[in-house]
């Protein structure tokens, strides 16, 4: 029995703990979960990763990205070429119908060019995402590292 109670206490605050660490968002019927940003120096890169979801029988694309403390924001993605990984600017990033996309370090992810101030480990960077179909929506990428799986408890919802 005791056992039993354990179990679902973590289950139920499971999920409170990884929404303390990063918030989730919806525009139309996309989820944006987890967002999160590598810790870097002012005048080098930063990466932001996060994982997402089409709920919709439709297909739908990030087209565009931005940030108000960035000069630019890029979608890349990793390519394997003559045995060497090399990165490359993508236009757009695919949201299969019904299916999950996960930007992530070593494949798809937003570069982060020319930053207005050195961003600090627990800090948000803002950035804003231009979906084709779904809408635009800012979320808050946490700054240095991971925050957790995606919770669909308690994100917020954009039209």
């Amino acid at each position: 029995m005791k056992l039993k109670s354990v179990l679902i206490a973590i289950a139920t605050l499971t999920p409170m703990t990884f929404g303390a660490l990063a918030e989730d968002y919806q525009v139309g019927n996309v989820m944006i979960g987890a967002p999160w940003a590598r810790v870097t120096l002012q005048s080098r890169p930063a990466a932001a990763y996060m994982k997402l979801h089409n709920m919709s029988d439709a297909a739908d694309m990030i087209v565009a990205v931005s940030s108000p403390l960035a000069e630019r924001v890029e979608m890349h993605t990793h390519t394997m070429t003559d045995g060497v990984m090399r990165m490359r600017q993508v236009e757009a990033i695919e949201l299969a119908p019904k299916g999950h996309t996960e930007l992530k370090p070593g494949g798809l992810h937003l570069m982060i060019f020319g930053l207005k101030r050195q961003v600090k480990k627990g800090e948000m960077i803002p950035i804003k995402l231009t979906l084709k179909n779904a809408g635009e929506v800012e979320i808050k990428a946490m700054v240095g590292g991971k925050p957790g799986a995606m919770d669909h408890s308690g994100h917020k919802q954009t039209q």
